[in-house]
This record gives structure tokens, sequence and C-alpha cells, in this order.
């Protein structure tokens, strides 16, 4: 009696070659292609990292999701620039700025008198996707 042929999943390596056509084929996540990470075990994708915009982390999300063997994809660690700045900057007093790029936060201006640095720097650290953070031009 013959066996049934079972058709293989395919490499992980594959799937990872597949991811990568994704990004160098959608201009806005070519540009982040250095930022973004990419892990595969058993078909089982994980994209940690930085991308610009909301809209690049989902496009990224749906294509992966697409590619034959995929068994799950995990995004926990993979952040948008945009969502960071909104959420750092609901976290500065007036007079501060923020400007993330990729995980670093680079805060600017002036702290308002009774602010502390060391405070600040601890509240912008607590984000998630902030990698590290610059201060300029902080007098306190």
């Amino acid at each position: 009696m013959a066996q049934p042929l079972t058709t293989a999943a395919r490499p992980d390596v594959d799937i990872v070659e597949s991811i990568m056509e994704i990004i160098a084929h959608y201009p806005p996540l070519a540009a982040d292609r250095p930022h973004i990470k990419i892990g595969v075990q058993s078909g089982h994708v994980v994209l940690s990292g930085h991308v610009r915009t909301p809209i690049t982390r989902r496009y990224l999300l749906e294509r992966v999701a697409e590619v034959a063997d995929v068994t799950g994809v995990d995004s926990d660690h993979l952040y948008d620039e945009e969502s960071i700045r909104l959420e750092v900057g609901a976290a500065l007093p007036d007079g501060v700025m923020a400007a993330p790029r990729y995980g670093t936060v680079i805060l600017t201006g002036a702290l308002p008198g009774g602010d502390a640095l060391d405070a600040l720097i601890q509240r912008v650290g607590s984000v998630r996707g902030v990698d590290r953070i610059i201060t300029r031009q902080m007098p306190s």
C-alpha cells in the first residue's frame, strides 16, 4: 500500500527570504529595513525593531501573515515611531520637544522650573519602544 504524499513545510530560511522580499518591494519598509529584525522558528515569525509609521507596521504584519507556511506572527516588539512620538509627547512638560528616530528619542528645549531632568528621562524611558534617550539644551 502506498503512503500518502505529505507536503513538507518550507524551511524557515525561505520564509525569512519571502519576508525580506516584502520589505524590499514596499518603499517605506525598504527605508526601515536596517531597523527590522526577523526571526522564524518552525514557521512562527517574530518581528522586532522599529518602523516609521503605523501604516507601514500594519502593512508588514498583514503581508507576513499571508506568506506560505507562516504559522503565527509575534509583533510585540515591533514599534512604530509615530505611536512612540504621541506617547512620549503626552509625558513631556511645556517647553520640551521630542524627536523619536528608530527607538532613540532626542529631547530638546528647556525644562520648566521645578521639573527634574532625571524624572523626565525616567518617564520617557518607560514608553514601550524607547531604547535610548539623548538630551540637548535641557537646562533645569
